[in-house]
């Protein structure tokens, strides 16, 4: 048996498991650090901490959509993203001076306007490209490609990788991988996936990793 295989025996994960997935962090700390050249701060409250689920985050991603990748709501996604993704971890400064460095977060906002459109593969390489870690540049494409479905034949959609996440998965590196690499990744949930259930949507089998992982520390 496989770890994937094992985490999903394990974990039992469901698409409710995954949209109800929440994260817990300071939305004043991300108000008060985020960058003014950026001309706009998304909607962060004046709270010490606050909670935020992936089902709003993806949120966040079809205003982005229905928007046409506009520049505000891809700034107020990025903010939602980054907030469930660094949780209180010291990645929300790593993040912060990511975007206070003006042409590291120009790039971003030109890779996220150009990826409509994408192959999970093209766009996980366009947003690494912009310098921006893979953990977070999956997030990004991820949020974007929009809620997951199951079933056989269902579309192969991104999902975050990470190194806890790879590991599991069985690939050679911890970090840094490239498009292709995450393209392994992607195949190899996908074939754990229609091996346990094909129903389950992909992001399924990646929250599963990320629990199995979390569980094993």
């Amino acid at each position: 048996m496989t770890q994937i295989a094992q985490a999903l025996e394990t974990v039992k994960p469901t698409a409710q498991d995954v949209l109800g997935d929440s994260v817990t962090f300071s939305p004043i700390r991300w108000k008060t650090g985020w960058p003014h050249h950026l001309r706009r701060v998304p909607p962060f409250r004046d709270d010490a901490t606050a909670s935020i689920t992936r089902s709003e985050v993806f949120a966040f991603a079809a205003d982005v959509a229905e928007s046409g990748y506009a520049r505000d709501q891809i700034i107020d996604f990025l903010g939602a993203c980054f907030a469930y993704m660094a949780g209180q971890s010291n990645q929300v400064m790593q993040l912060q001076a990511f975007l206070r460095n003006k042409g590291k977060a120009s790039q971003l906002l030109g890779a996220v306007r150009r990826l409509e459109g994408a192959s999970p593969i093209d766009a996980y390489g366009s947003l690494t490209a912009t310098g921006l870690p893979p953990k977070f540049a999956s997030a990004i494409a991820y949020f974007l490609a929009g809620e997951q479905e199951g079933g056989s034949g269902a579309e192969l959609k991104p999902v975050i990788i990470c190194s806890n996440r790879a590991r599991v998965a069985g690939l050679a590196k911890d970090a840094d991988w490239t498009a292709d690499e995450y393209g392994e990744y992607l195949e190899a949930l996908a074939a754990a996936r229609d091996a346990y259930d094909a129903e389950l949507p992909l992001d399924a089998v990646e929250w599963a990793l990320r629990e199995f992982a979390r569980r094993s520390e």
